[in-house]
């Protein structure tokens, strides 16, 4: 591919002009847009601590009130990273972080606090410069919009990077296992389909997503799905042939 601005023009990628989408109609016009003023990635561990409780109790106080985020509420909400970069709240032995332990217990129910420890492991930020790059592989490959797949979404870097023409003539959705980065995702995407559910209870039609595109989890375990079971993939590599069943002839797979 290169840097070059040489298009590829195969039989898919003329597919991938989706003659189905309507332009007079645009998408997704309530999704938040990530741009360079959002600051992601930035600062250390106790900071994107603070960041992620902000973020837990704004997704709270918005559904106690039954209402949509506003702007600065998503713009605070886009900020949460999860916990794989700071796995050390949950250990009681470090005694520097009890202060911050404490305040997320407080924040979080039992079972919350249990699934959030879960996540420690895959919950990682995905930079928006490496999700811009893949986006723009795509429109190379001549994918102007349709539908998307995210299949383990996080809080949905994947929809707030997209470029804004091809979001605007795209159905989009979203799986993510945990259920309170699910909760954010649709805070800051309430136009996507976002679905709280694990990718291998995911009820999707097959051929039915012109992309599929994503930062998969990574680790050396597998998932319990017996259509694939036989396989023995580990979690990354059980994502590709799972998310391509979904993907239509002359789709396109785009996974980190």
């Amino acid at each position: 591919m290169g840097n070059g601005a040489g298009g590829i023009h195969s039989s898919a990628a003329r597919e991938l002009t989706n003659k189905d989408q309507r332009k007079d109609s645009p998408n997704n016009l309530n999704c938040y847009r990530i741009s360079n003023n959002d600051r992601l990635g930035e600062g250390g561990p106790k900071q994107k601590f603070q960041q992620n409780l902000r973020a837990i109790q704004i997704v709270r106080k918005l559904e106690n009130e039954a209402r949509l985020a506003t702007q600065d509420e998503k713009a605070a909400l886009v900020k949460y990273v999860g916990w794989g970069a700071m796995p050390q709240i949950f250990d009681d032995k470090k005694r520097e972080w009890a202060r911050e332990r404490d305040a997320l217990c407080h924040e979080l129910t039992d079972a919350e606090f249990e699934q959030a420890r879960a996540t420690t492991l895959n919950a990682h930020y995905t930079s928006p410069t490496v999700i811009l790059a893949m986006y723009q592989a795509a429109q190379r490959f001549g994918f102007q919009g349709g539908n998307v797949l995210e299949p383990a979404c996080g809080i949905g870097h994947f929809i707030g990077v997209m470029p804004e023409e091809m979001l605007r003539q795209s159905v989009v959705c979203g799986i993510e296992i945990d259920p309170l980065t699910a909760r954010i995702a649709k805070a800051l995407y309430p136009d996507a389909d976002i679905r709280e559910q694990p990718f291998e209870n995911s009820k999707l039609a097959d051929e039915s997503f012109d992309l599929a595109i994503s930062n998969v989890p990574f680790g050396d375990y597998s998932v319990h799905d017996p259509r694939w079971n036989k396989y023995k993939f580990s979690i990354h590599d059980y994502f590709f042939p799972a998310a391509l069943e979904k993907v239509r002839p002359g789709g396109l797979l785009m996974f980190i």
